[in-house]
């Protein structure tokens, strides 16, 4: 299988950019791509999307994520990291317990306003901020909206407090943490940080980079996944060959045999909550091939066309 996603445990101290970098040198591949920049100082899933498998590389970085971390607090630094320089120091207030913590993180759940930090890979004209900051240029770009699904502080050892935190993609966990200390009123920085799901991938299922490194090419391709499966977090419908055979030409699909395949398959489809529909054909082999990727259908008007993101032919 050369078009496949690697699950990898990133290392500390590497950026997403170079495990790209090393991997798709060991596999003497055309394209490799990742799913979601990880801090060099954080750890966890990675999920690399190799030869053909880039092209749905967009449709996983939008999967929601779940992080593990740990913030320092009394301190604030200019990456709103551990590894940026100090800006400020204050006292942590005496008698903070875990349920006033849990208590607050509370008021952090649902849709919120996150500034990204300056040093990030948010981009002003093209260019990543972390780049401009690094040659003293710091761009404070516009608020944006992510949601927080679940927050909850696991245990509380001062200054130190873990975390467990349940997002929307695009969500800065180093905004995060520097927001609850400047709730708290002494400030925080974010020490440590695990990427611990994104979607349905896990990282009880990844690989470490060494042990990776330690196998040759036709093993490595043996531990990919297949994008039917990483992509199942998105709903899906099964539809006929002919539906199938006319996506593939270019056809596309009404809406109105959409319509149809979902009220079948997907009773309860009008109260889903997705930007995105799988649509799958079964092969002669029993097996479940993906067809495409398009947008979520709104039925205004039926008589349109599905809107196709992705047509996905793996040969």
């Amino acid at each position: 299988m050369d078009n496949g996603v690697l699950i990898l445990d990133k290392p500390k101290g590497m950026t997403s950019f170079k495990v790209v970098e090393v991997v798709k040198k060991r596999l003497k591949a055309k394209k490799v791509g990742h799913t979601g920049t990880l801090d060099p100082m954080a750890t966890g899933l990675l999920a690399l999307c190799i030869g053909r498998a880039t092209k749905i590389a967009q449709f996983l970085t939008d999967a929601d994520k779940v992080y593990q971390g740990s913030i320092t607090l009394g301190i604030e630094t200019d990456s709103y990291d551990i590894e940026g320089t100090i800006i400020e120091e204050r006292k942590v207030p005496d008698g903070l317990t875990l349920e006033g913590l849990n208590k607050l993180a509370k008021e952090f759940l649902g849709k919120i306003s996150q500034v990204p930090p300056v040093f990030s890979a948010a981009k002003h004209k093209g260019v990543p901020l972390y780049k401009l900051a690094r040659r003293g240029i710091k761009i404070k770009k516009e608020p944006k909206i992510v949601d927080i699904y679940d927050f909850n502080i696991l245990k509380y050892e001062p200054p130190v407090l873990e975390f467990i935190v349940h997002c929307s993609k695009g969500t800065y966990i180093r905004s995060l943490a520097h927001d609850f200390g400047k709730r708290l009123g002494c400030g925080g920085t974010l020490s440590d940080l695990r990427r611990i799901r994104s979607g349905f991938l896990s990282v009880n299922n990844a690989i470490s980079l060494d042990k990776l490194m330690e196998k040759g090419p036709e093993e490595i391709k043996g531990k990919m996944m297949p994008v039917e499966l990483v992509l199942s977090h998105i709903p899906g419908i099964l539809i006929n060959n002919k539906d199938a055979i006319s996506i593939a030409k270019g056809r596309g699909l009404s809406l109105v045999k959409v319509l149809g395949y979902m009220q079948e398959q997907l009773p309860d489809f009008s109260k889903v909550e997705s930007k995105y529909l799988r649509l799958m054909v079964r092969n002669r082999s029993d097996r479940v091939d993906l067809v495409c990727i398009a947008r979520w259908p709104r039925f205004d008007n039926p008589n349109e066309q599905l809107e196709i993101l992705r047509v996905w032919n793996p040969n």
